[in-house]
């Protein structure tokens, strides 16, 4: 049962990496440019502005499939977290943000 539970939560998590996200604001600026591009095109030659319209934003929901959701190729150099290395004193409350005495 825990790994179920582990694997709907990894799913709903949506990790990636930095290159991922790298590669993800590369594809989603490439896309939305050349359906732009290709919608103006478009429309100038059929003088159609909601064609133009159309054409963008099937381009603009291309790009939010592909690039929304955590796909695995997000995620292929993921980073290690450092451990804690705080250690509470035994029996005693720390407080942040105090003044001091």
């Amino acid at each position: 049962m825990d790994a179920v539970v582990a694997q709907i939560q990894d799913l709903f998590e949506g990790q990636i990496d930095f290159d991922g996200q790298r590669l993800a604001e590369q594809l989603y600026t490439a896309i939305l440019s050349i359906s732009s591009a290709i919608a103006l095109v478009v429309g100038y030659m059929q003088q159609d502005i909601f064609l133009s319209m159309w054409i963008g934003l099937a381009g603009t929901l291309l790009a939010m499939l592909l690039v929304v959701p955590p796909w695995p190729v997000f995620n292929q150099h993921p980073q290690p977290w450092l451990g804690s290395k705080v250690s509470l004193p035994r029996g005693g409350i720390v407080v942040s943000g105090g003044k001091g005495r």
